[in-house]
């Protein structure tokens, strides 16, 4: 018998709530495991989710096989902690060494399973990947598997809230009057004729308070202009439906997230344009998880800063405005001395906490058009832009370095870290992200050689030295 999670039941139910079991394949979620197998080299990956007695894989790369059987299955496993489950070499592994999955097909000797978890404690199944022979998965491979499983997360929340939308179209064919969608009859010049009950749920007003009214007197002013030229092209007959999507103010004040359908209504003898239908839905439920799943993307979970795929973004627009005509930039590549003393010494919970700490100090020595990155354990990047005179990359690199060695109480700890940084000048030290990293990432390196909480500037010719010891050594 495999173990169960301690909330089994919760866990199950939330699952059921997905809405997603047994669902066609979807884009989003062949990507990723495309994604991973990608990124780590692998020839199998699956998105999948663990039920009473089975795993269904919602997508998967280097499976034919829909599901299989939970008895003998590695992510019934995965899904007991939060942490990524790996397992090195199955042969090995006295829980796994019989499974079918290993001695028959796939033939699975690798296996690394990050939990998708969709509230705390309930994990709804994993993002894992397999290989056919023995490997090492490092600490940072885990860390990037279990973002893709936060993405995942998110995208099955999204796909729960698509869901519930659905749901309620069905609805409203059925109960049209009684719909949660704001129903609204206007004229040609937009003023509304008719509107339904469902106004005070979604704007706060009565229904009367709204007729005769534009639509225009409560768009948000950054919706105001594509909404503008929807209007005139019904107005006008030249579009005869149309779907907009912008924020309407609420009678308190406040701004929400709708959804306009737009019909186009004639005449019923002559067919010349009368006026417009319009169905207005609250999407910001939708809103706010496209928000969180982009935010996630592109920003470091522990400290929200931005995390390599922003910060590679950001390079290549600061490039290009630079072949515009823009000023040219600093990278700085900063590597915190002395941490992993701390991590082994108080714990990856303090560790974790000083990362925070250290976050928030570099955040508050930028300007706001700067980039700060978490691009690795203890490794942040800064974009400075504006910053094509050396004097401004080491006047922000020494006040780095001071305001990252000032001591940092961990609960009654005193804690003291450096900072070693390497910078690289843009456009003259690189024309592109891979070269400007690179050169900020030697001139780090020599940093480190020179005695560290020191900088230096990148120098061409400059390259790694095999005596020194490697900066993962802390």
């Amino acid at each position: 018998m495999y173990p169960l999670p301690a909330n089994e039941t919760e866990r199950l139910a939330a699952l059921r709530d997905l809405a997603i079991l047994d669902t066609p394949p979807e884009m989003q979620f062949d990507a990723v495991c495309r994604t991973a197998c990608s990124l780590f080299r692998v020839p199998m990956a699956t998105v999948t989710l663990v039920e009473a007695d089975r795993q269904w894989f919602k997508a998967k790369c280097g499976f034919s096989a829909a599901g299989t059987p939970r008895t003998g299955s590695f992510c019934t496993y995965a899904i007991l902690t939060d942490d990524v489950l790996v397992v090195e070499d199955t042969w090995a592994d006295p829980r796994f060494a019989d499974s079918p999955l290993v001695t028959g097909e796939p033939h699975v000797r690798f296996y690394a399973g990050a939990p998708i978890i969709l509230a705390p404690g309930v994990r709804a199944g994993t993002v894992c990947v397999q290989d056919t022979k023995a490997r090492v998965f490092s600490a940072a491979e885990r860390a990037q598997l279990a973002d893709l499983a936060t993405v995942v997360a998110a995208q099955m929340s999204l796909h729960r809230t698509e869901a519930r939308l659905r749901e309620s179209e069905a609805h409203y064919r059925l109960l049209a009057d009684n719909t949660s969608d704001m129903i609204v009859r206007s004229s040609l010049d937009t003023r509304r004729q008719y509107v339904s009950p469902a106004s005070r749920t979604l704007l706060g007003y009565e229904p009367d308070e709204l007729v005769g009214t534009l639509p225009m007197d409560q768009i948000h002013p950054d919706d105001a202009e594509t909404f503008t030229r929807v209007l005139a092209a019904l107005g006008a007959g030249r579009m005869a439906r149309a779907v907009t999507r912008q924020r309407y103010r609420r009678k308190d004040g406040s701004w929400v997230w709708v959804e306009v359908t737009f019909n186009l209504t004639r005449h019923a003898v002559d067919g010349r344009p009368t006026g417009y239908v319009a169905a207005v839905r609250d999407v910001s439920e939708r809103e706010e998880s496209a928000r969180r799943i982009s935010h996630m993307a592109r920003h470091d979970a522990l400290t929200d800063l931005a995390n390599r795929t922003l910060f590679r973004e950001r390079l290549t627009q600061q490039l290009s405005a630079i072949r515009r005509g823009a000023a040219g930039f600093s990278v700085l590549c900063l590597d915190l001395d002395r941490f992993k003393a701390v991590n082994d010494g108080l714990g990856h919970q303090a560790g974790d906490a000083l990362l925070c700490r250290i976050a928030d100090r570099l955040k508050g020595l930028v300007r706001d058009e700067d980039t700060v990155a978490r691009v690795g354990g203890d490794e942040f990047t800064i974009i400075q832009s504006g910053a094509d005179r050396p004097e401004e990359g080491q006047h922000l690199a020494r006040r780095l370095i001071e305001a990252i060695r000032e001591p940092i109480d961990l609960e009654g700890e005193r804690v003291v870290v450096g900072a070693s940084i390497g910078i690289a000048r843009a456009p003259q030290d690189g024309d592109s992200p891979d070269a400007l990293y690179r050169h900020a990432d030697l001139a780090l390196y020599r940093a480190k050689a020179a005695g560290r909480n020191t900088f230096r500037f990148y120098e061409p010719g400059m390259c790694f030295d095999r005596t020194i010891r490697p900066r993962a050594a802390g």
